[in-house]
């Protein structure tokens, strides 16, 4: 009989949780698992894969409840993301600088970003440590970080993921977030 009533326990949680799963939006229950179209800081639309947009989300989440503006998405911030990140994952180092030596402030305004004032954090992490939440929690954890993502100077915000092999390991996610406020 204990078994019985075991197994029924068992058999009804798993109902639940496939009912709670289809009918709970992720993005919001904070757990975004698909990518999506988000509106630009000039009204446009671009895509941002599911770490992406994820990781938009905590960050307009962690300023918008301490009372500072949401971030918008600049086409050329995020272009100047992805492709640090992409290098960055190619070439297997981590720095604000590029491979060759081009610095985080030279690469925006080789994407066409006119910033008046930027900051830049980077990352990466392997398994659950490469996923939004794990990365986002490592930089509000560290002041340098923290500070770039709560700096009220900042408007605009690009944010670049790749996903592969890095430092040893498979399974991992470089981040790059550039911020800035243009000209």
């Amino acid at each position: 009989m204990r078994y019985a009533i075991s197994f029924l326990g068992a058999v009804l949680v798993a109902v639940v949780a496939v009912f709670v799963s289809s009918v709970v939006d992720p993005t919001d229950s904070g757990a975004a698992t698909t990518g999506g179209y988000v509106t630009t800081c000039g009204g446009g639309k671009l895509y941002l894969n599911a770490q992406e947009k994820r990781s938009l989300q905590l960050h307009n989440g962690a300023r918008t409840s301490r009372g500072l503006r949401p971030l918008c998405v600049h086409p050329a911030l995020t272009g100047a993301a992805r492709a640090h990140s992409r290098e960055m994952m190619d070439k297997d180092y981590m720095s604000h600088n590029s491979y060759s030596g081009e610095t985080a402030g030279a690469r925006l305004r080789r994407f066409g970003y006119n910033w008046r004032v930027y900051g830049e954090n980077v990352g990466w992490g392997s398994g659950y440590k490469g996923a939004p939440e794990a990365r986002f929690r490592a930089w509000m954890n560290s002041p340098g970080h923290r500070a770039n993502i709560l700096n009220n100077n900042f408007r605009e915000v690009g944010i670049g993921t790749a996903t592969g092999y890095f430092g040893g390991y498979g399974n991992s996610t470089t981040y790059t977030v550039d911020f800035g406020t243009r000209r």
